[in-house]
This record gives C-alpha cells, sequence and structure tokens, in this order.
C-alpha cells in the first residue's frame, strides 16, 4: 500500500491541511480521517470530498464512498475540497412559481430528478430535464408575450463554425438545437451551477402525458403552460381556426364562464398572449374568440386546461422535439435544411418551413444510430431502408441524447411491472420485442 500526501481544503480556501492516506484506502475511510483532523469541523453536516478539474475549481467530480482512492489516480501534492454535500437549489416552473429545495450536491442530476419531482408532486420523473434560465435574444419574440422559458445553456460552448443562415432559420423555426438540457451523468457542481442560480424545470420527454387530467393538477397545469407557449411561439403550427378555438379555450380558463353583460369586446387586453402572433393582427380576431367562448360555459378551470391539451394532441406536432439539419439532395452534392423530430414512437422527416410530415421511421425500425464528430447524425434502419438516413448537423449529440432518453424511458417502462397508466402511451406494440433486443445492442 504506497503512501499518498494529499492537500485538503475546507471552506473554499480557508484552511489547507496536508494529510496521509494509502492509495487502497476507500473514500469513505479517507473521509473519517479528514473528519478527525479537521479543527471545525461540522458532524451535523453531511460532507464529502471533491476533485476539482485542472481549469476551473467549480467543475470537477465527487469522490463515491465505495471506490478506493486509487481508482481517481490521485498523486502526491493534489487538492480535494472537503465541502457539505447539502446545497439550496432554486428550481422554477414554467408556471413562474419557484421552489427552493434542500438537495444532495454529490448526486448526479438523474437522481436529483426523483427527488426534485418528488417535492414538487410529479410522479414520473425521468419525463422531466431541468436547464438555464435564459431571457428572449431578440426583440421581434414580442415583448409583451408570456414568459415562455426558452432555455439555453449560458456556459461557453466549444468553438465551432457557425452557419449564420441555419442559426437564424433555427431561430425563426422555433427548435430545439439550443435547449441544452444539464447532463443527467453529472452533479450541479461539475455543471458549474452556481448557489445563487435558478434553474428552470420542464418536460423533457412526452411519454406518459396522454394520461394526465384533471386528476393530476400539478402535471396538467405545468403541462398547459408548456404546451400553450409552444403554440403562441409557432413551434405547432396551426391554422387560424385552431388558434381561435385555443385563444376561447384559454379565455375560459382565465375568465370563467361567458357572460354577454361582461365579457365584451376590449375584454381581451394583448391578443399576443391569447394568439400566435401571425393571427394577432387578424380582423375581428376577439370577436371570433369570444363567440368560441360561449361553447366552453361549465367547465372548470382544470377541466379547459385538459381540453386544451387534449385538443393540442390532435396537432401532428405535438410532443416533437425539433433540430434544424442539412441533408443531400437526390443526385445532388448540395445540402438543403431540413427539420429533424423525434417523439415517443418516430423519427420524423419534415419540410423546414411549414413543418409538414415528409416521413415517418418507427423507432422499431431502428438498428442503430451514430452521433460523429465531424458533426453528423446517422439512422440506420436494415432491412426497413435501403440505406441509412445521414445529416448534418451541429446538435449530433444532442439528437442522440433525446433519441436515447427515448429509448432508455420505454425500455424501463417494458422491464416494470405492467401498469395500466402506461398502456394507452406504450404504443411500441408487437415490435417491443424485437425493439428491446435492437437497443441491448446499440
Amino acid at each position: 500500500m504506497a503512501p499518498l500526501s494529499l492537500k485538503i481544503i475546507q471552506d473554499e480556501g480557508a484552511v489547507t491541511r496536508t494529510l496521509l492516506f494509502d492509495t487502497s484506502m476507500r473514500v469513505d475511510k479517507a473521509l473519517d480521517i479528514v473528519k478527525e483532523k479537521l479543527v471545525g469541523a461540522d458532524d451535523a453536516k453531511d460532507y464529502g470530498l471533491f476533485l476539482t478539474s485542472a481549469d476551473d475549481d467549480r467543475s470537477g467530480v465527487w469522490l463515491e464512498s465505495h471506490r478506493n482512492l486509487e481508482y481517481y489516480m490521485l498523486r502526491d501534492g493534489d487538492c480535494l475540497f472537503y465541502l457539505n454535500r447539502a446545497r439550496n437549489l432554486r428550481v422554477r416552473m414554467l408556471d413562474g412559481s419557484v421552489k427552493t429545495l434542500l438537495v444532495d450536491e454529490s448526486k448526479n442530476i438523474g437522481d436529483l430528478m426523483l427527488h426534485i419531482c418528488s417535492k414538487i408532486g410529479i410522479t414520473n420523473h425521468d419525463e422531466y430535464g431541468l436547464c438555464h434560465e435564459e431571457t428572449p435574444e431578440t426583440e421581434d419574440q414580442g415583448k409583451d408575450r408570456p414568459t415562455t422559458g426558452t432555455l439555453t445553456g449560458k456556459r461557453k460552448a466549444p468553438q465551432r463554425e457557425k452557419d449564420h443562415r441555419m442559426e437564424q432559420l433555427s431561430k425563426k423555426l422555433k427548435t430545439d438545437d439550443n435547449v441544452a438540457w444539464l447532463d443527467q451523468h453529472k452533479t450541479l457542481r461539475e455543471m458549474g451551477i452556481e448557489p445563487n442560480e435558478t434553474l428552470l424545470l420542464k418536460r423533457k420527454l412526452f411519454y406518459s402525458d396522454r394520461n394526465i387530467d384533471s386528476r393530476d393538477p400539478v402535471q396538467l397545469n405545468l403541462l398547459y403552460v408548456q404546451t400553450r407557449n409552444a403554440i403562441l411561439e409557432g413551434r405547432h403550427p396551426v391554422t387560424e381556426d385552431r388558434a381561435m378555438e385555443f385563444a376561447a379555450i384559454q379565455c375560459q380558463i382565465h375568465f370563467g364562464d361567458f357572460h354577454e353583460e361582461k365579457h365584451k369586446p376590449g375584454l381581451i387586453e394583448n391578443l399576443n398572449e391569447y394568439l400566435p402572433v401571425q393571427y394577432s393582427g387578424v380582423w375581428n380576431a376577439e370577436k371570433k374568440i369570444l363567440k368560441l367562448f360561449k361553447n366552453h360555459h361549465g367547465l372548470s378551470p382544470l377541466d379547459a386546461k385538459y381540453l386544451y391539451i387534449k385538443t393540442a394532441r390532435d396537432l401532428p406536432t405535438y410532443g416533437v422535439t425539433f433540430f434544424l439539419v442539412k441533408e443531400q439532395q437526390k443526385n445532388k452534392k448540395k445540402l438543403v435544411p431540413r427539420l429533424l423530430g423525434i417523439n415517443s414512437q418516430s423519427i420524423l422527416r419534415l419540410d423546414e418551413g411549414t413543418k409538414e410530415i415528409l416521413q415517418v421511421w418507427p423507432l422499431t425500425h431502428i438498428k442503430s444510430y451514430h452521433a460523429g464528430k465531424n458533426e453528423t447524425f446517422m439512422l440506420n434502419f436494415g432491412d426497413y431502408s435501403d440505406k441509412e438516413y445521414c445529416v448534418k448537423t451541429n446538435e449530433a449529440y444532442r439528437i442522440r441524447d433525446i433519441l436515447e432518453s427515448y429509448i432508455d424511458l420505454i425500455r424501463k417502462r417494458m422491464a416494470a411491472p405492467m401498469d395500466s397508466r402506461y398502456a394507452e402511451s406504450a404504443a411500441i406494440g408487437e415490435d417491443n420485442v424485437q425493439f428491446s433486443k435492437l437497443v441491448n445492442q446499440i
């Protein structure tokens, strides 16, 4: 057993002490020695050892208690931070409410989601994710529109050559290219999340959402807000008639039952909060909305929210995560923009202008997929297609992460005991057995 001299840093650098350990010693035993030797260690707090990265003291890795010190390839003179694992985390929902939760900073984001969601009242934690908050980048998104919770990473991404035309098109189409979900396999400190930072919680995967109704008011409200925002932002293209229908349901939610003497033109102060921007200037828009508003008399706010979501589920783009990619035209070398969509059942190829679905590949047809380092993403459908589908994209790893998240979720649901709550949404069908074998090989 070789001796190992390590610098233990307490109180973020206020105290530093050099201690000797054996390289074969388990981390939990090393932690006991640190607690014994350090002056002023608070036994009431749950401490851990944190190994920082070479570039940034805020990032690094927590030492796991069951591993030996040699697992982390520590050298004489290396520094370990002695830190309290408990910290407060501010989480904001899309409805504007903010929760401050006490969390274990040494757990990865995936494990924290179970704790966070259970405190909020969400059962299916594996369909939600955390992301950085960010204010809208452009003024044309509308200053008076409701907060939509656009999510993009605040941390600097690796430098890469930018395609400005594709960037502008991505913003216009409201794709998910810039949605930087926190890595489920990393901790808050590894992700560089500051103690005073507020993270945004929203649904990442649409799998069991079809089973949400008024019996689950917490998830129903969050799903309503996220769906409404997506429609108002233009993520889901809708006709004028459908837009008016959604606005009328929204009136029922906000104003209650329609009354002729009270609900007259002028009731809606800002149509941008009820209609996508292309319809907010339509002639007599408010009169059309009020006429439809009458049809929802008697619906409670919860039932109206459920109706809003139920109506949105009929949209072909509902539940789809969009990425802007480039694909090669047939018999031509030129690459053209295209939308790649992923939902709980399929891979979609869509028109980049209208979001019209051009091609559908069921997830059960996927033989393999690959996110290439040369900014490509490839899908192989085996016997279901005579060639691979390959696109050029800067977001290959994000596409892979969403696809893998759906595959992992489906595998978990398939392995779990049959639950009638998931019967409707588990739409993979008889190909499940083959699909299970397939994903195990990927």
